[in-house]
């Protein structure tokens, strides 16, 4: 019975290689340096710092970590590593039509999103937290958000959550990308932006300057997984074994102390999924402890 499974896991992987040979032959953001071997298809946001940003010809941050670490896992060098931009609300379909061969970066799990690809991990957890001016002791909770308006990323579970809780209470600016609310916090269209607290510490450490701050416990919690084409189970299996290996080697708080940790975000062992399961986030209003989230 286990070598039938391996060998399923294998056939799986030799057919998903394939793909992602398809896949390098479309538009990318750049040329894989001096690989003459098969490549893989990353599709990733590139401006998020800390996580998933590009400067030039380099990719830098937590996700890109994993990335790299799994695609190595799977057989593939950071040099047969195609990375390629994902505009937003254009994943599901560059994943199932084979555009690339998995997504990663700030993509929440989520009951609505697996209707259409398929998650591996989480390999990353977090709350959602409040990004306010330097000056502005009007918000400190999700409450304090009635009256006010806030800026989310479009789908977010940041969205559904302060949509449940405050309803018509609150003005929502919905953008594709959580940098663009902070140019809105900076220009005054909005009071707050609501996303994870990792992604927040990031953004605030890469564009704050000192002018603005994270308030507030956190709320809803969201795990970030590796989103694949839809209908590919073994392919997620050996993803999640890769995810295990990381996390029990030592790779994985390493990589995330050098990362994240650089942005002043308190990280504990809340961060670290306790199971690799591809669980739902909880988009529910309570607010946590302030602990560890």
């Amino acid at each position: 019975m286990k070598l039938a499974k391996v060998a399923k896991i294998a056939a799986a992987l030799v057919s998903i290689g394939s793909l992602f040979l398809l896949a390098a032959c479309g538009n990318s953001m750049g040329a894989v340096a001096q690989s003459t071997g098969p490549t893989i298809t990353i599709g990733i946001p590139t401006d998020l710092p800390y996580l998933t940003l590009r400067e030039g010809n380099k990719y830098s941050g937590f996700d890109i970590d994993v990335a790299e670490y799994v695609a190595d896992k799977l057989g593939y060098s950071y040099k047969q590593i195609i990375w390629k931009q994902v505009p937003a609300g254009q994943s599901v379909s560059d994943l199932n039509n084979g555009v690339v061969g998995m997504i990663i970066g700030n993509y929440p799990i989520t009951a609505a999103s697996k209707q259409n690809v398929d998650f591996a991990g989480p390999y990353l957890v977090q709350s959602q937290k409040l990004l306010v001016s330097a000056k502005d002791n009007s918000i400190n909770s999700l409450q304090d958000l009635k009256g006010k308006s806030v800026c989310v990323t479009a789908g977010s579970v940041a969205q559904r959550v302060i949509e449940s809780a405050l309803g018509g209470g609150v003005s929502l600016h919905s953008l594709p990308s959580a940098p663009q609310c902070i140019t809105e916090l900076f220009d005054g269209s909005v009071q707050a932006v609501s996303a994870g607290g990792v992604l927040l510490s990031a953004l605030n450490k890469f564009k704050g300057g000192g002018y603005l701050k994270i308030v507030g416990n956190g709320f809803a919690t969201e795990y970030m997984g590796i989103a694949v084409r839809k209908d590919s189970p073994d392919f997620v299996y050996q993803i999640n074994q890769d995810i295990k290996l990381m996390m029990t080697s030592g790779t994985w708080e390493k990589d995330l102390k050098a990362t994240i940790g650089q942005t002043g975000y308190k990280i504990t062992s809340f961060n670290m999924p306790s199971a690799i399961s591809a669980q739902d986030s909880q988009e529910t209003a309570s607010e946590g402890t302030g602990k560890n989230d």
